[in-house]
């Protein structure tokens, strides 16, 4: 991601578009650098909103090309390609500081958001429409990560890059998106132990296939509006947690004679009693204990 502190273009450099006078120039980088800092901190709400006065502030590439970062890991390519190309028009008048930079990142959202072009948005949108939720949610989880319907259905599938995935995206969410919308990602990490999930995110499996399998996912979830892809990834979510539960203690790992206390059991083993606080598992502790 782009956190530089550089603010493009030319100072006082009136009729390019970058708002005229030094005063707009100075509030615009001001705006920026207090975004900057709230972007590393992941105060990423804050940093979006400073963003956007930074731009009306003094329109310049640097913070259209941070917004555009940040919507990217809250999988809003096709808003993120408009900022970048935006980005890039004020460049190519300023001076293009960030040309290769920029030509990458804009390949890259073209990528990830072609659904839009060439007409594949328009048939998800329809399937979503005639089918449930939960069964489009299956099948993009299936279809990113080569995974058979029937190795799904019976937990057979390997379960390293899926895994990995899952702490990935929910460690994702709560850095760079609105954790408010997603109360399952909010769930799983009050669930697992702050170092669990950082060990889990640093060690990927295979860089190359995950890359090829996020790709394939987001260009399914981006296609789709805002609402839609909100739910869609929740249940993603929700559902793989209990996929991977099964595979540790079986069909019924939510049963009430089941040592399930709500995570892995890696997890368990490493950080016990962690699951316990979570108010889903301390539901089913209280129901496990009565007579």
């Amino acid at each position: 991601m782009i956190f530089g502190s550089l603010f493009g273009g030319r100072r006082g450099n009136d009729g390019d578009g970058n708002g005229g006078g030094a005063g707009d120039r100075a509030e615009g980088q001001r705006l920026f650098e207090l975004a900057m800092q709230a972007a590393v901190q992941f105060r990423s709400n804050e940093a979006i909103d400073l963003y956007t006065r930074s731009i009306t502030a003094c329109p310049n590439p640097s913070p259209y090309m941070n917004r555009a970062n940040l919507l990217m890991k809250r999988i809003r390519c096709r808003e993120a390609l408009q900022d970048l190309l935006e980005a890039k028009r004020l460049d190519d008048r300023q001076g293009r500081q960030f040309g290769n930079e920029l030509s990458r990142e804009i390949g890259w959202a073209r990528t990830l958001s072609s659904n839009y072009d060439n007409g594949t948005r328009e048939k998800l949108i329809k399937d979503l429409r005639a089918s449930d939720r939960d069964t489009v949610a299956e099948r993009i989880i299936c279809a990113s990560f080569g995974i058979d319907k029937l190795q799904w259905e019976y937990n057979s599938f390997d379960r390293e890059l899926i895994e990995y995935h899952l702490f990935n995206d929910v460690d994702d969410i709560a850095k760079f998106d609105d954790v408010r919308s997603y109360p399952e990602a909010a769930e799983l990490t009050r669930a697992y132990d702050p170092r669990f999930i950082e060990q889990k995110v640093a060690r990927c499996p295979d860089q190359r296939a995950y890359q090829d399998a996020q790709a394939k996912m987001h260009n399914f979830l981006c296609s789709y509006d805002l609402t839609d892809m909100i739910q869609l990834r929740r249940y993603m979510i929700y559902r793989i947690h209990a996929k991977l539960l099964a595979q540790d203690f079986g069909d019924f790992y939510d049963a009430l004679d089941s040592d399930c206390t709500g995570v892995l059991r890696e997890a368990e083993e490493k950080f016990p009693g962690r699951g316990r606080g979570t108010a889903l598992w301390q539901a089913i502790d209280a129901a496990r204990e009565k007579p």
